[in-house]
């Protein structure tokens, strides 16, 4: 049983390359190389300049950043940082390709983008001492990205830019990550202007997918037995799968792949173009360990933003000096915070983020999407994402600059 479940999550994740609709409509200006490109090649295609940083965490994780320089600057802003969702990459933002893009919207607002790439990710797979294929590089959960990745990021862009704070935007995961590093790590929040989370991913126990409460089921016995064949990444990026997942959704299974990845994050079949998601095949998945989707689930199950459990009392007595697993506190991120949320998003309910809201000490912004069937992927795919989302974004963004 456990095999096949495995595989059906991982169809239903790639197969994303036929979850749109039948016909090609996007308005986005990109063409099927584009899946085949890293991230860098799409930046540089399009015109804009793109470097490449490596920067070190505490606990010796070699990350991958890459730097989008400002266009057409009238006058010195602060730079933005840019975080993914889970089992992506920076990709997320630039994917869509020039003029509908966010990292390229802001740098032609005069921005300094810096695009982060967790651990574990596609391009982030180095340690000083581990190798990747080790049981030791794979021992992290969203918890170590956010209390060593995010200020390792943020740290080498404001010393970087010689600035003593940045603007913050976050999806999913990304704008879930950073609400540890408020939490646990002090003054962190005087480093951020402000933090634009779309879809924050804290709370997600109102999950209306079916398949992701049987996930949830089935995690544990699903990961001892991939660890018990020494498998400890899951759903990784690999050269060609681009291809892989074209040939592993044909045509004629196009309704099962829809109505599958539908359940997972919600439908909204006009927004979601075949030729999008077919070209984002090239980035997504890019990686995430085991422990991480483990962790995922006890939140999902338990409704409850804390660390990991180990499920054994002495264990947690070991590692947090307490058999009660410490639960985040929101009430340290004092930062402000603008949300943004979907009605018809099964990933990151609405009324999860809502709740969200009500815990943190500084919200100053609270945006429902106008489409109220805008979904979990539609944040980074959908085709009138930019007139929907991010023109609000970028407006904020700059109010907030203007401070």
């Amino acid at each position: 049983m456990i095999p096949i479940i495995y595989l059906t999550l991982f169809c239903s994740v790639v197969t994303f390359v036929l979850g749109g609709s039948s016909n090609s409509s996007t308005p986005f200006l990109f063409g099927e190389e584009d899946g085949l490109l890293t991230v860098p090649q799409l930046i540089r295609k399009y015109g804009y300049e793109v470097e490449e940083h490596l920067v070190r965490t505490e606990d010796g994780y070699l990350l991958t950043m890459f730097r989008i320089p400002a266009r057409r600057r009238k006058r010195r802003k602060h730079p933005v940082f840019m975080m993914h969702s889970l089992f992506s990459s920076s990709a997320d933002y630039v994917a869509i390709g020039r003029k509908h893009g966010l990292a390229y919207l802001l740098a032609d607002r005069g921005y300094d983008v810096w695009l982060g790439n967790a651990r574990g990710t596609r391009y982030s797979r180095s340690h000083e001492r581990y190798s990747v294929s080790s049981l030791q590089f794979w021992d992290f959960t969203f918890h170590e990205i956010g209390f060593y990745d995010i200020p390792a990021f943020v740290d080498y862009v404001l010393e970087h830019t010689g600035t003593r704070r940045l603007h913050y935007v976050g999806f999913s995961q990304g704008a879930m990550t950073i609400f540890i590093a408020l939490s646990d790590r002090s003054g962190f929040s005087d480093k951020i202007v402000e933090l634009q989370a779309l879809s924050p991913a804290v709370y997600m126990y109102r999950s209306l997918s079916v398949f992701v409460k049987l996930l949830v089921s089935v995690i544990q016995q699903l990961a001892d037995a991939l660890n018990s064949v020494q498998m400890y990444e899951f759903l990784p990026y690999f050269e060609k799968q681009y291809f892989f997942y074209q040939w592993l959704c044909p045509a004629p299974a196009q309704t099962f792949c829809r109505a599958l990845i539908y359940d997972v994050v919600g439908a909204n079949p006009s927004q979601l173009d075949v030729k999008t998601v077919r070209i984002f095949l090239g980035h997504f998945p890019a990686g995430a360990s085991v422990k991480q989707v483990q962790h995922y689930a006890q939140i999902i199950r338990n409704g409850i933003f804390r660390q990991f459990d180990y499920g054994d009392a002495g264990t947690n007595l070991q590692r947090y000096g307490s058999v009660q697993v410490p639960r985040y506190n929101l009430s340290r991120a004092t930062v402000p915070v603008r949300t943004y949320f979907g009605y018809n998003d099964h990933v990151v309910n609405y009324l999860n983020v809502l709740q969200l809201e009500q815990e943190l000490p500084n919200v100053v912004g609270s945006f429902p999407v106008s489409d109220k069937r805008f979904s979990h992927v539609d944040f980074i795919l959908a085709n009138s994402v930019k007139e929907v989302l991010y023109d609000e974004v970028i407006k904020n963004v700059e109010k907030a600059e203007a401070v």
